[in-house]
């Protein structure tokens, strides 16, 4: 298991920030970034918003998982807690999460009346008989890549608003 920390810090305030997270999926056209990414189910109770999507990773597939996956997606399940700004989040492979489970939670927080960061605590974990050490950094350094691309996703929203 590897557990990692990623911290993104943001000129822009809170209130945009978490509005930014969820609006630029309503203009994939405009945002390439997050064509990979598909809302399968989406529910608010109260002060949650249950969210279920796949994500591709037909482009980035590491070499030691490719025999392992029969699919080249993962599922993403997560809650967040809209009175927390907290999001909790699991990806797994659809048909074995045994190959490979990330899993964690992101808090959003402001830092100032201009600025905010999100901050996010994840944990790899793969069961793969002699090779999940590999797994799991290979799926780590995907993981902090796409935080990071994300993070570019909403500040490209954030500077590109669509009107």
């Amino acid at each position: 298991m590897i557990k990692y920390s990623v911290t993104h810090v943001f000129e822009y305030p809170l209130a945009e920030l978490l509005s930014a997270r969820e609006d630029r999926y309503k203009y994939l056209d405009k945002f390439p970034d997050l064509q990979n990414v598909t809302l399968l189910e989406e529910r608010v109770e109260g002060n949650k918003i249950f969210q279920k999507r796949s994500v591709s990773l037909a482009k980035s597939l590491p070499q030691v998982l490719q025999p392992l996956l029969s699919d080249t997606g993962l599922i993403e399940e997560s809650v967040f807690y809209t009175d927390t700004n907290t999001h909790e989040f699991v990806f797994f492979p659809p048909n074995n999460k045994k190959v490979v489970t990330i899993s964690g939670k992101s808090s959003y927080t402001a830092l100032s009346d201009k600025s905010s960061q999100r901050v996010y605590q994840c944990e790899v974990k793969s069961e793969v008989f002699l090779v999940s050490g590999l797994v799991e950094a290979a799926i780590e350094e995907i993981h902090k890549h796409s935080l990071e691309k994300d993070k570019n996703s909403i500040l490209n929203f954030l500077t590109n608003k669509p009107v």
